[in-house]
């Protein structure tokens, strides 16, 4: 299968330690990103917009769409195969789930201001209680993030986004 490189597919420079040390992840590529299991996981704040996207991730790449809201359930969805998995709950509080979730497929962050969250959500007056939730979580949603979905990417350019990074 040749897959289409998206428009603007997030690119991302790290430096490292050791010098003369360099890795470029591309499609076909053997990689120590996600293993072989085939899954992704798709983890975001509430109103993030997750759910949609692991859907037509499952739609578009012939996989089984599933949630996890808890550390049970991700563990259930890591030790198994062919998922596009919205985490939806606090899974991501226990850190050997994050490491099994990690090493299982491939973590997409489907990241959002917080406005957007309200909007998304229906309730601007949450705006507040988002911003401190995000505060909160965005750290160790960064943390266990193996890509980030583009923010200002519009819908069709998002779900080509996470196709093409599903092939790295």
């Amino acid at each position: 299968m040749t897959l289409k490189t998206p428009k603007n597919p997030i690119k991302l420079r790290v430096e490292v330690l050791e010098e003369d040390k360099t890795v470029t992840f591309g499609p076909g590529e053997d990689t120590s990103i996600g293993g072989a299991s085939g899954n992704l996981f798709f983890i975001g704040m509430e109103g993030s917009g997750r759910r949609e996207l692991a859907r037509q991730a499952a739609e578009r790449l012939g996989l089984t769409y599933g949630e996890a809201p808890d550390a049970p359930a991700l563990a259930r969805a890591a030790a198994g195969s062919g998922q596009s998995v919205a985490v939806i709950g606090e899974g991501l509080a226990d850190p050997e789930q994050v490491q099994a979730m990690r090493a299982s497929g491939k973590v997409f962050f489907v990241m959002r201001g917080v406005a957007d969250l309200a909007r998304n959500l229906g309730d601007p007056a949450r705006a507040e209680e988002l911003a401190a939730e995000t505060a909160r979580l965005e750290p160790m949603l960064m943390e266990a993030a193996h890509f980030i979905v583009p923010v200002d990417a519009a819908g069709e350019e998002r779900i080509e986004d996470v196709v093409w990074k599903a092939g790295l």
